[in-house]
């Protein structure tokens, strides 16, 4: 196939008429549906659709009336910029906007009305292209600016609009130096070839792109839920320990400390056969209460097992560590003998360690796990400290008794 414009223009069309059809064949077919993700993908192979029309109407310029192959064909490529511009916020969860452009497209119908408007090709090439780039500046500022999701393929979508928007000012800039008199005229020059190349790989890329966003964002919601327990909604271990490193790899280098604590809630297992699994889950999220209304914001909480629930102190020394976790077993006794009319008496064994940022947390987690051992072979009910030295050696351990419905005076 010879790479000439005729052959660029005529690919460029098709890639619009296939590129809409392809769109909404993966969302028939797509098992993970959503509103957002529908509407998304309707705008943009609409825009595609439109784009796919206005270049077939361009390319019968000099066959068919210039109403068509000028004032529609440019009219329908504006609109299909704000289609496309709406898809791709509605999958940001940002808002469409575009009345914004069919302002802007009721803009180029006017100015058609005004003959030395509508018989230069300059004015028209300036006024259609300015307005693809400025849409396409649009479109990658959001990517780049308000992509809250962080989605890799919509940073790759707005580098690829940028390219786009190059070809349109590389277009608009060859015109304004060699002011062809017609479309016509400039379609076997050089500087288009480049031009229709470009936009042809930009349309591929954005008929790649916007489903790989959807995959992408489907994927971040299923490990978002996967990283939440079914029953607490507190983290679950792996997610728990990658928040607790991300804060360690940022205060490595300034000296801060945190503490970890571990919390077992003793004979679960036993409440749950005597009750209910209903019962055991509803003690499960009391706890999990408490530690959301406790901890404060600044602090990770985690349910790392059946029975097992873990906070991330940071910046907090050994005696504050202590009075949290004897708070956090106060409120739970106390919350479990009033839920259940005094008939349930659940006491929970603590190990908890302080130590340096520069201290790996799978260290100071195999501690804290010692320590809560410790506690429940003393007799439950316990809570057992260890501090860390910088290098990463015990220093001390120490045990109190943690507050427990059974025996009320240590709280």
């Amino acid at each position: 196939m010879q790479l000439d414009t005729p052959t660029l223009f005529a690919c460029l069309t098709v890639a619009g008429f296939a590129g809409s059809a392809i769109l909404l064949l993966f969302y028939r077919f797509w098992p993970v549906k959503s509103l957002a993700g529908s509407r998304s993908l309707a705008l943009w192979a609409a825009g595609l659709f439109l784009a796919g029309c206005g270049t077939l109407l361009i390319g019968l310029r000099g066959t068919i009336p210039d109403g068509l192959s000028i004032i529609g064909a440019n009219f329908l490529i504006i609109l299909a910029i704000g289609l496309r511009r709406a898809g791709l916020a509605v999958l940001l969860g940002l808002r469409g906007h575009l009345w914004v452009f069919a302002i802007v497209a009721t803009g180029w119908l006017v100015m058609c009305l005004f003959p030395p408007f509508l018989d230069s090709f300059l004015f028209r090439v300036n006024y259609v292209q300015s307005c693809l780039i400025l849409g396409g500046l649009w479109m990658a500022a959001m990517v780049f600016f308000e992509n809250t999701d962080k989605l890799h393929s919509a940073r790759l979508l707005g580098m690829t609009i940028l390219v786009e928007c190059a070809a349109f000012a590389w277009f608009m800039l060859n015109q304004n130096l060699l002011q062809f008199p017609t479309f016509l005229s400039a379609f076997p020059e050089g500087f288009m070839t480049v031009y229709l190349v470009v936009l042809l790989f930009s349309t591929v890329m954005t008929i790649v792109l916007p489903p790989s966003m959807l995959v992408e964002k489907s994927r971040e919601l299923s490990r978002e839920e996967n990283a939440r327990n079914d029953v607490t909604g507190l983290s679950t271990r792996g997610a728990f320990c990658d928040d607790a490193q991300a804060w360690i790899r940022e205060n490595r280098e300034n000296g801060s400390g945190y503490s970890l604590i571990l919390f077992d809630l003793d004979e679960l297992k036993t409440v749950g056969e005597k009750y209910s699994p209903a019962m055991s889950d509803a003690l499960l999220q009391l706890f999990a209460r408490i530690l959301k209304d406790t901890v404060g914001e600044t602090a990770v909480a985690g349910h790392i097992g059946k029975n097992e629930f873990a906070v991330f102190l940071p910046e907090t020394d050994h005696e504050r560590t202590r009075l949290t976790a004897q708070s956090l077993c106060r409120q739970f006794g106390l919350g479990c003998e009033e839920a259940s009319a005094g008939k349930l008496m659940i006491s929970v064994s603590v190990g908890f360690v302080t130590a340096s940022a520069v201290t790996r947390l799978g260290r100071v987690m195999e501690t804290a796990e010692r320590g809560l051992e410790k506690a429940g072979r003393q007799g439950k009910a316990q809570i057992v400290a260890v501090d860390l030295t910088t290098s990463g050696s015990a220093r001390n351990s120490a045990w109190k008794p943690a507050f427990t419905t059974q025996h009320k005076n240590a709280a």
